[in-house]
């Protein structure tokens, strides 16, 4: 509950993720995303979500995840990451 809480979740799964439990990331990035759409990690959590599916070779889910980013978060850094990501996929 504290003003970090978003940071904290965040950070959960960039530990997962960089263990390679990539399911595990995913899980935590998206409570990030439910709990705080408007914190400042939504965006760095959907773009995370979207690189563990790519590491699961679910390029399908990645590219979805992708494309939201650049829906719901047009101006960020992380739709300009993940338009240069989608044009690899």
């Amino acid at each position: 509950k504290s003003e970090n809480a978003d940071n904290a979740q965040f950070w959960i799964g960039e530990t997962y993720f960089n263990e390679k439990w990539y399911e595990k990331a995913i899980l935590e990035y998206q409570t990030v995303i439910e709990k705080f759409p408007k914190g400042n990690k939504a965006p760095a959590a959907m773009l995370k979500q979207g690189y563990a599916f790519i590491q699961l070779n679910d390029k399908a889910n990645a590219r979805l995840i992708l494309k939201e980013i650049e829906k719901k978060y047009p101006k960020s850094n992380e739709a300009k990451i993940a338009a240069e990501k989608l044009k690899e996929l």
